[in-house]
């Protein structure tokens, strides 16, 4: 997959990429059309081709989108959890785990069955910098450089975060409770790691 710049905001773009993530989340990526998007828009099909190109860049955009949102909202919760690595990872473990269940395209995106409506999904599975790739190379970052008193490098923060974002999409696709008891099993794993 080529490298994305983010473009320069655009406000019919983002109206764009809203209304591409609600027909996801409403009837499968295969309902997505271009056409659709233009009269979801009111903007012709030439311009969703302008500002968005091919339906597999507005995949790639949507992606993209959701997983800035994704890493915004984890820095945000670290912010607020400073000096405490177990804390902050358990804080961000929780939200995260909320905002996905709350979340259709989130939800898509993580691979968890909507209905049968998860066709996205093969778009992940076939891009070789995926939303998990990029999720953990971005939160390794961050927690390496907000939490260097955990003593961890950033390699080995890349093994832990994989390793929490996959106990998350566990919980996801095969609850075994609330969020809570899911929060509280990753501040046991978390504390476990750092002796904490």
């Amino acid at each position: 997959m080529k490298a994305v710049t983010p473009p320069a905001p655009s406000s019919t773009r983002d109206r764009l990429l809203d209304a591409a993530a609600g027909l996801i989340a409403g009837d499968g990526w295969a309902a997505v059309t271009m056409g659709k998007l233009a009269a979801h828009v009111g903007v012709s099909r030439q311009t969703v081709y302008n500002e968005l190109g091919s339906k597999a860049e507005l995949a790639e955009a949507l992606l993209l989108r959701e997983t800035e949102r994704f890493a915004e909202r984890v820095g945000e919760v670290v912010a607020a959890h400073p000096g405490s690595a177990a804390e902050g990872v358990t804080a961000a473990f929780r939200e995260t785990l909320e905002a996905a269940r709350a979340d259709p395209l989130l939800l898509i995106a993580l691979g968890c069955s909507q209905g049968g409506r998860d066709d996205f999904l093969p778009l992940l599975t076939t891009r070789p910098e995926g939303v998990l790739a990029r999720s953990v190379d971005t939160v390794s970052a961050l927690f390496a450089r907000c939490y260097p008193e955990a003593g961890l490098t950033r390699s080995e923060w890349t093994v832990a975060v994989e390793a929490f974002v996959r106990l998350l999409l566990s919980h996801l696709v095969q609850p075994s409770g609330s969020v809570a008891h899911a929060s509280g099993q990753m501040r046991w794993v978390i504390g476990r790691m750092l002796g904490a």
